[in-house]
């Protein structure tokens, strides 16, 4: 049987983006042979940009299925690999395009190749030219704005950029959560609160502090509970993709806020965005350093509010 030659794309923006598109390209070898693959790639969305960055790659795969049988195929991978129907444009668990098919030019209802994108998206340029280098002058062609937007997986984590969607206790959850026991703590021992808590979907934190009475008296078991005054803990997250930088005069964790303090600001295609207090509380901990890419939804500052 005759062999064609095809280049898929892979890419994921939910839950553990990196090792699911590693299953991707290992389950690639059920549709055909896998021939190269490309590096993994941190990616910014592409069409929607209120969503989280995505992990990238390209493999070039020999199989002898149709075009619409690979691209048949390739969708059931996809829903073996957890995704489920989505929005245009919009985060996925995984995503399999067919961008390339023996240099061929299909145009039916549903499968279009060459991928009728494949010439503006620089998350799929930059790893196709990585294995095929007649894309390479393709790749050059973009935008730097757009390329800038495309880095080696390895590297955005080393540099600092924003923290993965990895399992719970992983070793990134137990720092983040270290880090706000320690901005907890440190809020009671400057201030007048007796408890706070933090309540998130994947976790609760809770820190008391002793009363004075028991602190005076030595009373190890003497818990302040009837006269303790808890503080809602909110977090302030920011509501687009760009680079998070801090306002002038730069915000202190104890400061107070209210609704119109501006704490920082996102810049993202050259817009300046502010973000602001929301409402009257004391700055608890400055999540974000300045300068840091930050991803939509992603923790900013955390700010105690009195009950």
């Amino acid at each position: 049987m005759t062999a064609h030659r095809a280049y898929v794309g892979v890419g994921a923006n939910l839950g553990d983006r990196a090792g699911t598109v590693k299953r991707a390209l290992r389950s690639l070898s059920d549709v055909g042979t896998v021939v190269a693959q490309s590096s993994i790639y941190r990616t910014k969305p592409w069409g929607r940009v209120d969503q989280p960055w995505f992990a990238n790659a390209v493999a070039l795969i020999e199989t002898t299925l149709s075009a619409v049988e690979l691209l048949d195929a390739l969708k059931e991978l996809e829903k073996r690999l957890g995704r489920s129907p989505t929005e245009h444009w919009g985060p996925r668990t995984i995503d399999l395009d067919l961008l390339i098919y023996d240099d061929l030019e299909i145009d039916e209802p549903g499968l279009r190749v060459p991928h009728p994108h494949l010439t503006e998206r620089a998350f799929v340029l930059v790893p196709l030219a990585e294995i095929e280098p007649r894309f390479a002058a393709m790749r050059e062609a973009l935008a730097p704005n757009d390329l800038a937007g495309v880095v080696y997986y390895d590297d955005a984590r080393s540099a600092g950029s924003p923290r993965e969607s990895v399992p719970a206790m992983s070793e990134g959850r137990f720092q983040a959560a270290e880090a706000r026991v320690h901005a907890l703590a440190r809020f009671l021992a400057e201030g007048d609160a007796v408890r706070v808590r933090i309540e998130r979907p994947d976790d609760v934190i809770e820190v008391t502090r002793r009363s004075r009475r028991s602190e005076a008296t030595g009373a190890g078991s003497d818990w302040l509970t009837v006269e303790a005054s808890p503080q809602k803990i909110d977090t302030i997250k920011a509501d687009l993709v760009g680079i998070f930088r801090l306002s002038r005069p730069a915000p202190a964790e104890g400061d107070a806020v209210d609704v119109d303090r501006e704490l920082g600001y996102i810049e993202a295609l050259g817009i300046r965005t502010p973000v602001h207090g929301m409402g009257a509380g004391r700055l608890l901990s400055i999540v974000t350093g300045d300068g840091t890419p930050v991803e939509y939804g992603q923790p900013l500052f955390l700010v105690a509010r009195g009950q």
